[in-house]
């Protein structure tokens, strides 16, 4: 078997240009005006001096078969170790000893490694540089991991203390710190703030991964009994250091890869974060500040990524919050991600979260820092698809830095193995080969395999920050063309020319030497910052430092240890500054809260701030609540929570798209006792029935004492409610839409409900008054299209349970006084199946003085429906809409630019999911059956001129198509195949075909003329579907601003759910233009999964409510006064 996979940055790079800048609305700002020759020119060995190889030799004796992280590499520490203003480099090998070169200056070095005693002869990995004597010089400490049967005194770290004359003196057993323990890499921290530095060492068991790769899923050890349970030591001040990991909680195991230090939720206190491969979880350990950490990790992240490797903190928006990347090991073309992904199922997934586990997806992950909630909890945004850079292949150190000092943070992944171990193809013949056979030939046959399996072979990669949350591959344009296996890399200032050079520590090859040329290929400026601290932390480790220059400022805070077992430059710190050739001011806060402030400096030169010239101020404690519009709280007195069931639709439709059983709940707001307060019912999942609540004088909610008929229908699942005056009596009448998938298309559960009010409160149930509706709908809206003086309905038909995607019925529903007829096949013959309806509104579009329809929703464009005297027409190709379809979820009309017309705001899937990944162009849905087994089955596919390949993995495939692995012999051979291919041409041709092309929640502009302009909303709006909308003046300035949330907890299992959706508000400048508040600073935080909002006046003020899908309802209350 030969496998070799090299990834193409040329064809990807032009892929997420077509997607994101033309097709799918999810459009960057990338400019495009780099220079034209490399940014970064690589060094040959003959050039630098530095010949170090990280040399793997393995045989029938001793392979990756045998030692789990053979191929796991070795890390680079960038370093001033003599203190004559140059870094000098120190990498780590395996199975060969580790290096020290010396910077001669001009990217000239010098091995010293005989010379100053550093060589080594285990298995050396991560390299950590620190003064841990005080002493002004730079002292190594080297991380010790190996086989599972190596002798501890074979794998105890390293630690080079510097003599302060070229030469070291190894004194780990001396200092405390000759750990035994399978370290991965280590971070100097003084995380009890007593001034000096600590230390925190990530663990990585080989026996245990191994083992574990056999037996499955398990419970976690979180006793601290497991060998793959991290270290902290506390420095007893004395020159000697103590274990105090159980005292201080940490107890959790893990396979720890990376490792990344910073204050998280800045309150002071230096945090955790440990990226830990496979089945563990990542940690996120939060300081208590009393010595002791809490894991955080699940109550902070969503989800992370499945086998973590490398990870890095940066702040890839400026907004002075510390966001987290986290690498894996995702390729990035379809094809190879067939041979690697897809076999997690659903009911896979729901064990592993029974197991106690958190939520994980094969994906590079980038957690978005959105600030603080009103417990002080981090929210973060999990946006890896809508940046570009979920998919790097297995990859290992991830690095944030100003590569091309503009002022933001670009991303630099490493990446490459040199056996594809994780190949499906392998791995299946590796079983098959182990089942037959003497012992002897079975172990030859096993040798022999992985002897002639070859590798993921790849340049590593390079993005730039578009400064809009998403990057552009530039791997190509910066000079990343080589492909490698490339493990440990660090920046740092080689050659003191004021831009990030870069080392790479690579397997079986040099190490990368890469010169910066952004001195002389850009036009910008930068600072460098050298740090001075006190007697105890001599270079500053921990402090935070916030520049503002040209009206953007950067903070970050100085913790060299990151990306994957590595140093970056360990006593200096770089700002780009982009086209400010000043800083305006630079503050730095000192890790024991002493403060400095400098201004008005010159750009283009290193300065040195010390700790001596500091002044006491308080400690910072986290940043206060800024909530500039909305608290929330919970003195409505609503008792709500949604209780979803747990019918699993992936169990009969296994290519599902997402689940179409939880869409609920509905919910409506209206005046039930015309008492001028308005109520709310709340809808509920089937088995559940739904609630009234009846606001009270005071402004306060109480449920409804009435004995109510929705109670009796408590089987049905309600997606949507409406209050309106059904028959004319003045009193509110309330309509409840049915849907659900685990139905029959005939069961009378999906029958649409109408509950007349009495009067008091009190409702009664029609029953002949709609006609028979077996639809699974969505929405229901009022309006007097036909101006006799009464509301008739349009109800939205969702889709047709269990036969997806057959056009579901939507309705328009005439009110005769006594009762609705189905007007539709005459009134709107393209309403009765339009396709899968999500929302609508009516409203005169067209400005002829009749209502029209305007209703979106999957698979479709935003379609206009024009009323012709009681007739609607779809009109949206004369509108220029019909080429923009998409999976659009909701709609609301506003005026929004304040020119006498009614503009929409538009709720799309958003650009965070694979669907809508850079790269992915168009997606399609083509439905037939296939296999001939009377049902029709729909496949989700990319491609174009009539070759469609399949999103789903063969496992997926295989669970709808029993018998797909007898026709396709492998999964390289599913991986290239076409669904013709698979199903032959004439089916492929015969299939219903549907097509979406844009995903960006947008604002649909009137342009007066009969015209409509569809203009995408900022990336902050593209972070998850956009479930529901409002449209209100939040700050005061007579301006429409939007409100939105939404998420989706249930798409198909091989796909990342799209939970970064925290609800946003975006500030309306009253000429259509929009700009995003985050939740931090807006007060309004709704990271769950949000189906409905509503807004209420009452006495008390004025509020928002979420409506969540299994989940408990949330409440906002606005602090701006209303006039």
């Amino acid at each position: 078997m030969k496998l070799a996979i090299r990834n193409n940055h040329k064809l990807l790079v032009l892929g997420t240009f077509l997607c994101m800048g033309l097709l799918s609305g999810c459009g960057t700002s990338g400019d495009g005006d780099e220079q034209e020759a490399p940014l970064f020119e690589k060094f040959p060995p003959g050039r630098t001096g530095v010949t170090f190889s990280n040399k793997i030799t393995s045989g029938r004796s001793f392979n990756v078969n045998d030692f789990p992280y053979l191929y796991n590499g070795g890390g680079v520490a960038a370093g001033d170790i003599n203190n004559d203003g140059l870094p000098d480099l120190y990498l780590s090998g395996n199975m060969v000893s580790s290096r020290l070169y010396l910077n001669k200056g001009n990217f000239e070095f010098e091995d010293i490694t005989e010379s100053s005693g550093t060589t080594t002869s285990g298995w050396a990995g991560g390299v950590s540089m620190v003064d841990i004597n005080h002493d002004g010089y730079l002292d190594i400490y080297v991380s010790v991991s190996g086989p599972a049967d190596r002798a501890p005194g074979e794998r105890e770290n390293l630690l080079f203390i510097n003599n302060g004359d070229e030469t070291f003196t190894e004194k780990a057993g001396e200092y405390g710190l000759a750990d035994p323990g399978f370290t991965t890499h280590a971070a100097f921290v003084d995380y009890d703030l007593d001034g000096d530095l600590d230390v925190y060492l990530i663990n990585n068991f080989p026996g245990t991964f191994s083992r574990d790769n056999r037996s499955g899923l398990r419970p976690e050890i979180n006793d601290g009994t497991s060998e793959s349970t991290d270290a902290l030591y506390r420095n007893n001040g004395n020159g000697t250091f103590a274990d105090v990991s159980r005292q201080a909680g940490i107890l959790r195991e893990g396979y720890s890869l990376g490792l990344a230090v910073t204050d998280i939720n800045r309150d002071g206190y230096p945090d955790i974060y440990v990226s830990n491969d496979v089945q563990p979880d990542d940690l996120l350990y939060i300081n208590n500040g009393d010595g002791t950490f809490t894991d955080r990790a699940a109550d902070y992240f969503k989800h992370t990524s499945y086998a973590g490797m490398g990870a890095d903190i940066g702040d890839v928006n400026n907004d002075g919050w510390p966001d987290i990347l986290q690498v894996d090991m995702l390729p990035p073309l379809l094809k190879d991600q067939k041979r690697v992904t897809g076999a997690v199922s659903y009911d896979y997934m729901q064990r592993q979260q029974q197991q106690g586990y958190q939520r994980q997806y094969t994906q590079n992950t980038l957690q978005l820092s959105n600030g603080t909630d009103r417990n002080n909890n981090v929210v973060f945004s999990e946006i890896g698809q809508l940046s570009g850079v979920a998919a790097t292949g297995w990859s290992w150190a991830s690095l944030f830095g100003d590569y091309d000092n503009d002022g933001w943070d670009d991303i630099m992944i490493t990446n490459g193995y040199p056996k594809a171990a994780n190949d499906y193809d392998y791995l299946i013949a590796l079983n098959q080969s182990t089942m037959f056979g003497s012992d002897s030939t079975r172990e030859q046959k096993v040798y022999e395999m992985l002897d002639e399996l070859e590798g993921y072979e790849s340049p590593n990669y390079f993005f730039k920050n578009n400064r809009d949350l998403t990057f552009t591959d530039v791997s190509v344009k910066w000079g990343f063309r080589e492909p490698s296996f490339s493990y440990g890399a660090a920046h740092a200032d080689l050659d003191n020319d004021g831009d990030l050079d870069l080392v790479v520590n690579n397997m079986n090859a040099g190490a990368g030497i890469y010169a910066n040329r952004a001195d002389t290929l850009n036009p910008f400026h930068y600072l460098g910052i050298e740090l001075r601290g006190d007697s105890l932390n001599t270079f500053g480790i921990g402090a935070r430092v916030s520049v503002t220059a040209g009206g953007e400022t950067q903070s970050a805070a100085f913790w060299p240890y990151r990306g994957y077992q590595s140093t970056t430059e360990a006593t200096r710190m770089q700002f780009g500054l982009g086209e400010a050739d000043r800083v305006d001011s630079l503050e730095v806060r000192w890790p024991d809260g002493r403060y400095q402030l400098l201004t008005d400096l010159e750009a283009d030169r290193d300065i040195t701030l010390r700790h001596e010239n500091s002044r006491d101020a308080s400690r910072p404690g986290t940043p206060p609540g800024q909530a500039q519009f909305f608290a929330e709280v919970d003195d409505l007195g609503i008792d709500y929570r949604h209780r979803e069931n747990q019918y699993v639709d992936f169990n009969n439709e296994p290519l599902l798209p997402r689940m179409l059983s939880r869409l609920g709940p509905g919910a409506a707001t209206g005046d039930v006792h015309n008492n001028g307060r308005r109520d709310l019912f709340l809808g509920g999942a089937a088995g559940e029935a739904g609630r009234l609540f009846i606001q009270q004088p005071d402004g306060t909610f109480r449920q409804s004492d009435h004995e109510q008929p929705w109670q009796e229908d408590a089987s049905r699942e309600d997606t949507g409610a409406l209050f309106f005056d059904a028959n004319g009596d003045g009193a509110m009448d309330l309509y409840v839409v049915s849907g659900g998938n685990s139905y029959s298309p005939a069961s009378d559960r999906l029958q649409d409900r109408l509950y007349l009010n009495s009067g008091d409160g009190r409702f009664v149930k029609t029953d002949n008054m709609l006609p028979d509706m077996y639809t699974s709908g969505s929405a229901v809206k009022a309006a007097d299209y036909d101006g006799d003086g009464d509301r008739d309905l349009f109800v939205a038909g969702r889709h047709v349970p269990g036969r997806y995607p057959s056009p579901a019925k939507s309705y328009i529903l005439r009110n005769e006084g006594s009762g609705f007829t189905d007007v539709t096949a005459e009134a709107a013959p393209g309403l009765v199946e339009p396709g899968l309806v999500t929302d609508a509104e009516w409203v005169d579009f067209n400005g002829d003085g009749t209502l029209d329809l305007v209703v979106t929703g999957i698979w479709m464009p935003v379609s206009f429906f024009e009323n012709n005297g009681g007739e609607f027409q779809n009109v949206t190709a004369g509108l220029g809409l019909d080429e923009q379809s998409g999976w659009w979820q909701s709609i609301r009309k506003a005026d929004l630019d304040g020119d006498g017309d009614m503009d929409f705001v538009v709720g799309n899937l958003g650009c965070n999911i694979e669907y809508s990944a850079p790269g992915r162009g168009s997606i399609h849905l083509l439905d037939h059956d296939f296999d001939d087994n009377g049902r029709r089955e729909a496949i989700t596919a990319v491609g174009k001129d009539g070759r469609y390949e399949p999103l789903h993995g063969m496992h997926s495939m295989e669970r709808q198509f029993r018998g797909m692995t007898r026709r396709i012999p492998s999964f390289e051979a599913y991986g290239e195949s076409s669904l013709a291919d698979m199903f032959g041409e004439q089916k492929v041709g015969e299939a219903g075909h549907r097509q979406a092309n844009y995903f960006a929640t947008s604002v649909l502009m009137n342009r007066g003329d009969g015209q409509f302009a569809m203009k995408s909303l900022p990336n902050e709006a593209q972070l998850s579907p956009v479930h529901d909308i409002l449209v209100s003046d939040i700050n005061g300035d007579d301006h429409p601003d939007i409100i939105t949330a939404g998420n989706l907890y249930h798409p198909n299992p091989e796909i990342t759910r799209s939970d970064a959706g925290n609800g946003l508000i975006l500030l309306g400048d009253g000429e259509g233009h929009f700009n995003p508040v985050s939740p931090f600073k807006s007060g309004f935080v709704a990271p769950y999964n949000a189906r409905s909002l509503a807004m209420m006046h009452t006495r008390r003020g004025r509020y928002i409510l979420v409506v969540n899908n299994d989940g408990e309802l949330q409440v906002f209350k606005s602090t701006i006064r209303q006039p």
